[in-house]
This record gives C-alpha cells, structure tokens and sequence, in this order.
C-alpha cells in the first residue's frame, strides 16, 4: 500500500472540507445586501440637531446615523421631509413611508399605531422660561408676595407694636405727645432688631415678662422669614422637576404666555397636564401654538402678539432653538422631566420584517460601539 499516495489524498480531502466549512461560515456571517430593495424614508424637516432639510441636502443626527446604517447594509433608498412628528407616525402607521429617521420620543399613545426600533438617544419635556430684566426687583417682588413671609412679617410688626404700646417706657412717659411717638418707635425699633432691650425694660416684672415673650415670638417668626428667603433665592436659579409642577404653577405660566409647537409630543403632554389640573382653555389660559419650529422662534422673540414668557419644548432641541432665535441668555430651564425618555426611528407598517431586524441590529451595534453618542454630542456642540 503506498502510505505517502494515501496521505495526500486524505490531506487534499481534510482541506477541501475545511475550505468547505470556512466559506459556509463567511457566508453565513455576511451581512445580507438590501440593494435590490429601495425603501422610502421621511424625516421630519426643521427640527435640528435631530432633522431638517436645507436646499434639498437633508442633515442632522438621525439623519447621519442613518446613513451609516444605510450604508453598512448596502440599503437603496429615497428621503422625503415631513412637516410633523405626528403627520409621521400617521403616514408610517399607514404604510407610506418604510422608516421615519428623526427623534420621536416613544411614547404610549404611539405604540398604539406603530412600531419603534431600538433607541439611539435620550429627550424629554422641558420649559424654559425668560429671565427677568430686573432679577433684583423680581426677587424682592417674590419674597414680598410669598405668603409665609407676608404673614409672619405682619404678625412680628403686629406683636411688637402691641408690647412697645403697653410696655412701662412708653407708658409712664408724662413727655410732650411729640416726643412719646419717638420713645414709642423707639421701643418698637428695638423690639422688632431684638436688640437693646435691656436699655428700655422697666422695673416690673410684667414687663420683663411680656418682652421675654415677645423676644421667644420674634425668634421664631424671623426664623421662618429668614428660612423662606433663603429658600426663594436658592431656588430662583434651580430647574425644578415637571412632576413638581403644582395646577396654580401651570395656571400662572399659562397666563404669562406659554408657547408649544403643535402635533409633538410636547403639546400632547402640556394638554395632559391642563386636563389633570382641570384648566379649562380660554382667552386668558390658552397655550400659544406654534406650527412649526420657526413660528416658535418667532413667538419668543415677540415679532408676533402675544408674546410668550415660556417655551414647553424637548430636551433634545432647546438649546438649538433658543440658540437659533439668539436668545440663549434671556431663557433658562425653569421644569425639567425627572427622567429622560428614549428617542428612535419609527417604522412603517408594511418594512420588511428581516429589514427591520437588520436595522435594529445595526443600530445596537453603534450604540454599543459610542458611535451614536459621539454623532449625537457633535450635533449637541
């Protein structure tokens, strides 16, 4: 038997199913080529740093992670802009477009009538609201018109003006009416500093008493309004949470004009908050409408009346939007969502189920990969 024959033979045999295997698993690990299939793919226009079309290009940061989706899949596709994010949901949920590329926030009323894929960033309902010009005079007018303040402020005046009236120093005082006024203001002032009593207390122990009452009173009365003046000053620069927003806090906004752009999830969520708070819209309570992002600007900027104080816009866009309308010095974020809530492409009704797949997979890789963070932060910047 020649031994050296058999040996190649087994070794070309042991090759060839190697080779065999090898190429099967390439095959198998190749990504599938979607170029035969061209899909539809709209976007909703004017809403950077998310999606907008400017001279027929379109740009943003759904619209780059798209592209290298598209692109890593071998995808043939076509881009229309849509005016709306809920025109959008409508037209996917009907089946005319394959895949929105833009930041709808999911949420539970969406659900009902489409389907997300994976998400690729965060947002969240913000509002922001127009600093006062005259940030010393509106501190001051909120510490005055603060209820624990006034009162506490009357009930210390009323206290102390009652024990300086009926405190000995004033009373046994036989001077001309001219001068008992000042020796009155005189008890007052010191009753109401807390100092330099000692110099004005008579010799009876009524007096010592009342004014030891009235010293304990004024302790705890100037605590509370030294503790709530604290409070307002700390607080005047703090974005509070939106699940903080108290129905007279939303009433108050409301009357001082406050804008949202129609058909977004910021409107549907602003209508939610009136009904729960059982703020019926009138003249007086009714949210300023926007129908697209450069009314809104407009709005803020007042070349059209009313003009509103507040913005209810997203988290992923305000900064755009104020920066756009040159008003990033004159807005400040007053509410804030507690938790941000996530953002995606939204597919069509009739994609094709192994599409979607593969996009979702392709989607969960540049997340894994810091890729979408680092496109989202070169938008943000």
């Amino acid at each position: 038997m020649n031994y050296k024959a058999l040996g190649l033979k087994l070794g070309l045999a042991i090759m060839t199913v190697s080779a065999t295997i090898t190429g099967a698993v390439a095959i198998t690990n190749e990504s599938p080529s979607w170029g035969a299939t061209a899909i539809k793919v709209g976007t909703v226009d004017d809403y950077l740093p998310c999606s907008d079309q400017i001279n027929q290009h379109f740009e943003g940061l759904s619209i780059d992670i798209w592209r290298r989706i598209s692109e890593r899949l071998n995808i043939s596709y076509t881009m229309q802009p849509i005016s709306s994010f809920d025109q959008a949901v409508a037209l996917a949920a009907n089946g005319e477009f394959d895949l929105i590329a833009s930041c709808h926030e999911i949420t539970p009323e969406r659900l009902k009538s489409i389907e997300y894929a994976i998400p690729y960033t965060t947002g969240g309902i913000v509002i922001a609201s127009q600093q006062s010009g005259k940030p010393v005079i509106s501190l001051v007018g909120k510490i005055i018109q603060n209820k624990i303040v006034a009162r506490c402020s009357i009930l210390l005046i009323a206290i102390t003006g009652l024990t300086a009236w009926s405190s000995s120093y004033f009373k046994n005082s036989k001077t001309a009416s001219k001068l008992k006024a000042r020796r009155l203001a005189k008890v007052w002032t010191f009753l109401i500093l807390n100092d330099g009593i000692d110099t004005i207390v008579g010799s009876k122990i009524r007096d010592h008493i009342t004014v030891l009452i009235t010293s304990l009173v004024h302790t705890l009365l100037m605590g509370a309004i030294i503790g709530t003046t604290a409070t307002i000053i700390f607080e005047e620069n703090i974005t509070k949470k939106t699940n903080e927003l108290k129905n007279k806090e939303l009433y108050q906004l409301l009357q001082q004009g406050l804008a949202v752009q129609e058909q977004t999830s910021n409107a549907h969520w602003l209508k939610k908050q009136m009904n729960n708070a059982g703020i019926k819209q009138d003249k007086s309570t009714s949210p300023v409408y926007a129908s697209n992002k450069q009314q809104l600007m407009e709005l803020i900027q007042g070349k059209s009346n009313p003009k509103p104080k507040h913005i209810v816009t997203n988290l992923t866009t305000y900064k755009t939007i104020l920066k756009q309308a040159e008003l990033e010095d004159e807005f400040q974020l007053s509410y804030q969502m507690p938790s941000k809530t996530p953002q995606a492409f939204v597919f069509g009704s009739k994609i094709n189920p192994e599409l979607k797949k593969a996009i979702n997979i392709e989607i969960s890789k540049l997340n894994r990969s810091g890729i979408t963070e680092q496109i989202e932060k070169d938008w943000r910047d």
